[in-house]
Parts: structure tokens; C-alpha cells; sequence
């Protein structure tokens, strides 16, 4: 129930927090986030009694939108074309360089001492980095967004979002992989460990080996990028989704191949992260906020009941899996001909239309 109201807080406050941010800027928005968070943990680690402890954790839900949204929008604003393509490449590996130490951090943490300390650790630590942005956030915008708060308003721009192809394309590449990686994090708890007699501890253990996947797949968008683009280094992942599934449906479902199916799937959701946060800077500059929250409240709200759903009434085998992903990679061939060949095909129209212009003026 608490990680379960921690991620509804987290997954509903993003819907503020992206237009606050897009109307005030980083820092103010920055600054109350984690002071919320801080003052989340306190209430965890100070709580006698579960109303207290859930109340921190639904502060810890709302304050941690803030540095999850800005961490991501704040690059595309400081930084501009080869600069912005390193910095959110770097984000993407540190992120991902954390997802997978941070389940070791933390399993150390609680066997070392108490559940306590550790809330007040991470109390320590999220003020420690409001210090560190209160220094280094810009005092004003760098960038002037006449933003309406009012909930209308807001109702509007995000339905705008919703109903803008390219919005929804972007959005794919984030939510495809994601879907993937709930339904087979729900599904292979229980699998893995009566198939494969695995206690808790084995599976936790096994269950890492994977998620060096997405480290993988930063670093090669980080050499991939650089040399080919945005387009083609989405497109060059697609080909790992096919042999994923085919893991599930063709091979036997044994250890080695159920662990790696699920790591081809991590490499495809570390190498779309940045791709993905490369490709909201560029087309929704002035949005960056909102368009983020939208992105990852639906994930966190929408795609982890769908997980859930999927589970309880279709994912039954390993093979079924297999149809998931495959159905993902469907999706993302439409995705990556929207954001790719229309918009060429658009921009070569307009060239033909300038130079269509230019005979007419000289003809006459």
C-alpha cells in the first residue's frame, strides 16, 4: 500500500509540477519539490504509527515529481545542439549506473541498520542536493512560456498533447519499453522462482544480471548518436524487441534465455531514455515541462494497471510475452515513420514550395 500511494502521488503531482515548471522555471519549482521530499522523510523516520508513515511517503510521492521532471528539462534549456546531445546521454548512463547499484545500496542500508536510518539518510542526502540547486538553478527562466495554470486551461493543453501524433509517437519510445519491463517484472517473480526452485534472495540476484541492459543501451546511444543521428540510432534498437520475443517463443524458457530476453528489452529501454528526452526538447521546447508530466504520469498510472491486467488475464506462458513485445515493436514502427518520414517528406515539400516561389518571382 505505501509503494503503492508513493507512485499514485508521484504519477498525479507531475500534472502540476510540469506547468509550474514550464510558468516559473526551474529553481522555485526545484527548491519546493524537495523541501516536500525532506520533510517526507522526516515524517517516515520520526512515525509512530502508520497514518504517519503513509502521510511521508505521500509527501516523498509529491516532492519527488520536481527533480524527476527538471532533471530531464533543465538540459534541453541550458544546453543547445552536440553540448545537449552529451549532457542528456551522460543523465542517461548516470541514471541507469544507479538503477542498477541502488538495489545493493539499499539491501546493505537496511541489514547495516535500521529502517530509520535509513529515512534519515535519504532526508540527509535530498537536502544536500536542494543546497546544490539552490547554487547552481538559474534565479530567473531562460526561456519565456506564457503559461496558464488555470485547470481548464491546463485540461486543454494536455488534450492538445494527447491528440498531436508526434506527441504520442515520442511518448511510445518511453512507454514501450516500459510496459514491457512491468509486465515482466510482475510475471517472472513467480515463475522463475517455482520453475527454477529460486529462493528470494537467488531470484534478486539473478534479476540484476538484466538490468545491466540499460547501461549497455545508454552507452551505445552515446556512440550511435554522435555518428548517425537520432532516427537512425532509435531504429538501429528496434531489430533487439524481434529477437527478444523470439526468446520467449521460439527457444526453450530456460534460465539463460529468460534472463536474456529481458536484458535485450533493458538495452532497448536504456537506449530510448535519452533518444526520448532528446527528442521532447526539440519539439516541445516551450512545453518541455508539461509534455514530461504527461508523458510520466500516464506511464505510472496508466501502463502499470495495464501490467497488472495483462498479467491477471493474458500473460498465462512465456510465449505470450513474445505477442507483447512484437505488438510494442508494431507500435513503434508507426512511432518512428511519423517522427521520421513525414516530417521529411514535409520538409522536402517546403523546399519544392520555396523553390516553386522563387521561379514565379523571377519569371515575372
Amino acid at each position: 500500500m505505501m509503494i503503492t500511494g508513493y507512485f499514485l502521488c508521484l504519477g498525479i503531482s507531475q500534472l502540476v509540477v510540469g506547468p509550474l515548471r514550464d510558468k516559473y522555471g526551474d529553481r522555485q519549482v526545484f527548491i519546493i519539490g524537495q523541501s516536500l521530499f525532506v520533510l517526507g522523510c522526516v515524517l517516515c523516520a520520526m512515525a509512530n504509527n502508520v497514518a504517519w508513515f503513509a502521510l511521508g511517503r505521500v509527501l516523498q510521492g509529491l516532492g519527488a515529481a520536481a527533480p524527476l521532471l527538471i532533471s530531464r528539462t533543465l538540459l534541453g534549456v541550458v544546453y543547445q545542439g552536440k553540448y545537449l546531445q552529451s549532457a542528456i546521454n551522460s543523465l542517461a548512463m548516470a541514471a541507469s549506473g544507479i538503477a542498477i547499484l541502488s538495489p545493493y545500496l539499499g539491501g546493505a542500508l537496511g541489514q547495516w541498520s535500521s529502517w530509520q536510518a535509513v529515512a534519515w539518510s535519504l532526508a540527509g542526502y535530498v537536502f544536500l542536493v536542494a543546497l546544490i540547486g539552490l547554487k547552481l538553478l538559474p534565479r530567473s527562466k531562460l526561456y519565456q512560456a506564457p503559461i496558464s495554470l488555470h485547470p481548464r486551461q491546463l485540461l486543454e493543453r494536455y488534450s492538445l498533447l494527447l491528440f498531436a501524433p508526434q506527441f504520442i509517437a515520442v511518448a511510445l519510445f518511453k512507454w514501450g519499453p516500459t510496459f514491457i519491463y512491468l509486465t515482466i517484472q510482475l510475471y517472472y517473480p513467480f515463475v522463475l522462482q517455482s520453475q527454477f526452485a529460486m529462493t528470494q534472495s537467488d531470484f534478486g540476484q539473478f534479476m540484476m544480471l538484466p538490468m545491466v541492459g540499460l547501461l549497455v543501451g545508454a552507452m551505445l546511444t552515446k556512440y550511435f548518436q554522435s555518428r548517425c543521428g537520432v532516427g537512425k540510432t532509435l531504429a538501429l534498437f528496434w531489430p533487439l524487441l524481434l529477437i527478444s520475443g523470439s526468446c520467449f517463443l521460439i527457444l526453450p524458457f530456460t534460465l539463460v534465455t529468460a534472463l536474456f530476453g529481458y536484458a535485450l528489452v533493458m538495452i532497448v529501454f536504456g537506449g530510448y531514455f535519452s533518444l526520448y528526452m532528446r527528442l521532447v526538447s526539440r519539439l516541445f521546447p516551450s512545453q518541455a515541462g508539461t509534455a514530461n508530466a504527461l508523458i510520466g504520469a500516464i506511464e505510472l498510472l496508466l501502463f502499470t494497471l495495464l501490467a497488472v491486467a495483462l498479467n491477471t488475464y493474458f500473460i498465462n506462458v512465456p510465449s505470450d510475452i513474445a505477442w507483447l513485445i512484437w505488438a510494442v515493436a508494431a507500435l513503434l514502427i508507426w512511432a518512428w515513420g511519423t517522427l521520421f518520414i513525414e516530417q521529411e517528406q514535409a520538409s522536402v515539400y517546403c523546399q519544392h514550395l520555396k523553390q516553386t516561389v522563387k521561379i514565379k518571382k523571377r519569371s515575372r
